[in-house]
């Protein structure tokens, strides 16, 4: 069905192209590698670093835990020989659940860093959205297109804005984070 859309949507877009030229204007298009500027903008550098900072201190806070809890595992094995069975039985399950927890403290972690993400760069994607609109009215493109996306299956030339995106958002949010729009 998506195969469907997508050769529908491309040959009523020839058909476009093809009225354009008929009239004497070109069909513009131009792409954008979205995840190139959102990397390379000041507010995209500065996310992710704040990010990769909290990432950071995340895996330190697990790794210490996985050191703790080993140490533990090998002091048990090292008095297993000398302990009751009852002892034993209730240290292997204080061990098992103290391994539990540190394996859902480590998912926890890994969900709460991707919302973090999710929440640093949507504000930034928007703006650079609004860019791309206004470079697209500006410009006269018919269409932009996100570069990595798979969904076009053919596209004649075709100008890379990406680099004038990046440069017109840092000069018109100069590292900082768009505030949200109500």
């Amino acid at each position: 069905m998506k195969l469907f859309i997508v050769l529908l949507m491309s040959a009523v877009g020839i058909q476009g192209m093809a009225a354009e030229s008929a009239a004497g204007t070109a069909f513009r298009v131009a792409y954008v590698d979205l995840q190139k500027a959102l990397q390379t903008v000041e507010a995209g550098r500065n996310a992710k670093s704040s990010l990769e900072k909290e990432v950071q201190s995340k895996k330190a806070e697990i790794e210490k835990a996985q050191a703790a809890l080993q140490k533990e595992a090998e002091e048990f094995e090292k008095k297993v020989a000398i302990l009751n069975d009852s002892a034993k039985a209730a240290k292997q399950a204080e061990l098992q659940k103290k391994f539990v927890d540190l394996q859902k403290n480590a998912a926890e972690s890994q969900m709460n860093l991707q919302g973090k993400e999710r929440e640093l760069t949507k504000p930034i994607i928007d703006a650079l959205r609004s860019v791309i609109e206004a470079l697209g009215k500006e410009r006269n493109y018919q269409l932009v297109l996100e570069r990595n996306e798979g969904a076009v299956l053919f596209a004649q030339g075709g100008e890379d804005v990406t680099d004038t995106v990046i440069e017109r958002f840092n000069s018109q949010y100069k590292g900082k984070v768009p505030s949200k729009k109500k």
